[in-house]
């Protein structure tokens, strides 16, 4: 402590260890601002959930004469077929995606003739996995529509659709922040029914960040 005379005659007592404490404390205070905005900073760009992307690398159809399933109400065979769709998720974040069983089902003329569970799995992060999902479709179900046997008639082919979903979490900050993520892919093609070829696939993705 230092005792300073000032022009008009007055004295003043100058506390330099409590200037220098109050110093500290603001550098302090400037440096946990700027930690602080150095870290909003990353948690933005690097840690941000970015929406992962889902695509139908292709739907094929198995055989129909390979697969045969047993009617319980009798011993008639109904013949069944096999669709398999070969998705891809592809994660674009600095953490894994986990997902749980991946949801596929194929539709004819909006009605459900068909669906299956893949297993769950982890997408590492910035990393692209491939889901294959078959799904057994009983053709005796579709052969009392009118409309399937005038689509087999008029066009030799008939058109179905699919519908892919995985629902996942993305754990950012070493576990501290978890983001759900819902992904689903549409799709509809053109069978043929002399080979079973796909023809006309078109699909659309949507994502959801709940």
């Amino acid at each position: 402590m230092i005792r300073s005379t000032d022009a008009m005659g007055s004295n003043a007592v100058v506390n330099f260890p409590f200037l220098r404490l109050r110093c500290v404390l603001i550098s302090c205070g400037i440096i946990s601002i700027l930690i602080g905005a150095a870290s909003l900073a990353v948690t933005l760009t690097v840690y941000r959930v970015r929406e992962p992307v889902m695509k139908m690398n292709a739907i094929c159809v198995k055989d129909p004469g390979a697969t045969v399933a047993s009617s319980s109400a009798s011993s008639t065979p109904l013949l069944s077929l096999t669709v398999v769709a070969d998705v891809s998720v592809k994660n674009p974040n600095a953490a894994s995606l986990r997902y749980g069983a991946t949801e596929t089902s194929v539709y004819y003329r909006a009605r459900q003739v068909g669906e299956a569970l893949g297993p769950p799995g982890t997408a590492p992060a910035r990393r692209t996995v491939r889901l294959n999902v078959t799904v057994d479709v009983a053709v005796g179900a579709l052969l009392g529509d009118p409309a399937f046997l005038e689509d087999v008639v008029a066009a030799g082919a008939v058109v179905v659709a699919t519908a892919t979903r995985v629902r996942g979490r993305v754990a950012v900050l070493g576990g501290l922040v978890h983001r759900r993520v819902v992904l689903e892919i549409n799709c509809t093609a053109t069978v043929a029914v002399a080979d079973m070829s796909i023809s006309d696939q078109r699909c659309l993705q949507h994502v959801w960040l709940p």
